[in-house]
């Protein structure tokens, strides 16, 4: 057992990415060495019994699987750690299986994952914490023999390699790494509770309590957003300080990234395919899944070989091409959602199916999302909310993270809140002297010398006219220009935010100067627009507008 602590990193490596993280390893208290050929490593460890060491596979002239079948047979106990990429970590799977690789260091590693292996290193009482060649009896200068004996009847190549990892692999150092096996820091099995926390938001309980059921029965993820991590999710959306919903979704995110690992190396690729995608469309983002993906898409042409292997890829193709054909013949008819059997959702579902991962299933998802956002937008604008909603519904259950779902939700509610609304009983005298809501009575301005903010769709300022107003608001007529019957107008700039809520109003020009400017801006902020899409996503638009003010009309 270890009966010292590791006090410092050792590392033989001339990758510029690696050597940087280390260098910022350096600075939270951690003595750090970077070398680049084995003489100073081996001079280094022999100095520096307490340190660890890193081993970049990168820097080795001979094959890494022989490298660690010569040091675990010379050195049964060594700690070995090694850094690399995903063909390296498949070449040791076995051997990381077993722990004759302790752990594997995927690159690029960053400066707080080091920091974990650093303290996991100090914590582990797995391995011993002495160079294993000296801990034997054995002075320095028996090390060369040793290494020779170890590798006789190898190259000069391997045998340089191996004598660098036994030196290397000589100081104990415990990676933390989703193959690495059940390691004394690895929590495989999470405990899961049922029961949700109190909140203070009507719902989150029922949302937390349900995703905890689905957690415990190993549904982590799921593309329908019945999964844990999509119901930890939505409840982190109504409150987003709810400690036990946002520990839940790390847990299912984790479990199911490791239960996708462990099917890769068994060889389920269909399998690990079906979650990485499913992870894919609520944290794209996440290192591990980018590796993961990169290792499913390896693993796949490795397979794919074969020659039966090969025939069986190909004939998925064809069926997801025939469904994927399907589909779009459906969209160009507008078949989207009915009839139930023979709508484009239907034939992308068929699609889904048989490859999830597959990169034109990807895509398709995204046309069949813009396409159902795009048609609920129309639907809202003949006021037609349920149909809106039931294509909202449908993009949801397609991929709950789609952009501009949240918005369009929205949308329904003001609708139906509209049309569910008594008519006025009367108008206000000022309406007549003001634009309504229909477009007619925006003027166009020039466009001010400043530079407006940029948008999603470009630079330019478009007319307030070209946009759909859902609601306005009376501006309040000026006492004291009421009562010298001052009228005039205000020329105004402004953004339509994503929600259709108006930002940044600014005043460009008015008349005369500064009477109905505070009436005008309040006013314009009150408003609310249609959200302008571009390709089914919502974007913000600079617009310009003009306001009059009549006071015969006010009177």
């Amino acid at each position: 057992m270890r009966t010292r602590q590791i006090r410092g990193l050792i590392a033989l490596t001339n990758d510029p990415a690696l050597i940087r993280a280390l260098q910022d390893l350096a600075t939270v208290g951690i003595d750090v060495s970077v070398v680049q050929d084995l003489h100073d490593l081996t001079d280094e460890l022999l100095q520096h019994t307490d340190a660890a060491a890193l081993v970049d596979a990168a820097a080795l002239d001979a094959p890494v699987d022989g490298m660690v079948d010569a040091l675990t047979h010379q050195l049964p106990d060594l700690c070995l750690m090694v850094a690399g990429h995903g063909a390296e970590q498949l070449l040791l799977a076995s051997r990381i299986a077993n722990q004759s690789v302790f752990r594997f260091v995927h690159k690029p590693a960053s400066t707080q994952r080091l920091k974990l292996f650093m303290d996991a290193a100090a914590r582990s009482p797995e391995r011993t914490g002495s160079i294993a060649i000296l801990a034997t009896g054995s002075s320095s200068k028996d090390f060369p023999a040793r290494i020779e004996t170890a590798m006789r009847g190898k190259s000069p190549r391997m045998l340089a390699s191996i004598g660098l990892a036994v030196v290397v692999a000589s100081a104990a150092a415990v990676w933390a790494f989703w193959p690495a096996g059940k390691s004394a820091d690895r929590n495989v099995a999470p405990q899961v509770t049922t029961t949700a926390p109190v909140t203070a938001r009507p719902g989150v309980a029922a949302l937390v309590k349900q995703a905890n059921l689905a957690l415990a029965a190993g549904k982590y993820v799921a593309s329908d957003g019945t999964g844990a991590a999509e119901l930890f999710r939505v409840a982190l959306k109504l409150d987003a300080n709810n400690r036990a919903a946002s520990e839940g979704y790390g847990r299912a995110i984790d479990q199911a990234l490791h239960r996708a690992e462990e099917s890769l190396l068994a060889g389920r690729l269909n399998e690990a395919s079906s979650i990485a995608a499913a992870v894919d469309l609520i944290e794209p983002r996440n290192p591990r899944l980018g590796f993961l993906n990169s290792q499913i898409t390896r693993e796949v042409a490795r397979v794919s070989t074969d020659d039966s292997q090969r025939q069986a890829f190909e004939a998925i193709q064809v069926k997801i091409r025939a469904a994927l054909a399907s589909m779009k013949d459906k969209l160009k008819q507008g078949a989207l959602i009915d009839p139930a059997a023979g709508s484009a959702v239907a034939s992308f579902r068929e699609a889904e199916a048989i490859g999830a991962n597959d990169p034109t299933v990807r895509s398709a998802r995204e046309t069949l999302i813009a396409t159902l956002l795009t048609a609920a937008d129309a639907e809202l604008s003949s006021r037609r909310p349920p149909s809106a909603k039931r294509l909202v519904d449908t993009a949801r259950s397609i991929n709950s993270n789609a952009p501009g779902i949240d918005v369009l939700y929205r949308r329904v509610e003001e609708v139906t809140a509209q049309l569910d609304a008594p008519a006025p009983v009367k108008a206000a005298r000022i309406e007549e002297r003001l634009p309504p809501p229909a477009p007619a009575p925006v003027e166009d301005v020039a466009a001010p010398a400043a530079s407006p903010p940029a948008s999603s769709a470009g630079n330019e300022v478009v007319a307030a006219s070209k946009l759909r107003l859902l609601r306005s608001q009376t501006p309040t007529y000026p006492d004291r220009a009421l009562q010298q019957l001052v009228s005039g107008w205000v020329e105004m700039e402004f953004t339509v935010a994503t929600d259709g809520s108006v930002k940044q109003i600014a005043v460009t020009n008015s008349e005369p100067r500064k009477t109905f400017d505070v009436a005008a801006t309040n006013a314009l902020a009150r408003y609310r627009f249609a959200p302008v899409l571009k390709d089914g996503t919502p974007v913000t638009v600079r617009a310009r507008l003009t306001m009059r003010f009549a006071a015969q009309d006010a009177k």
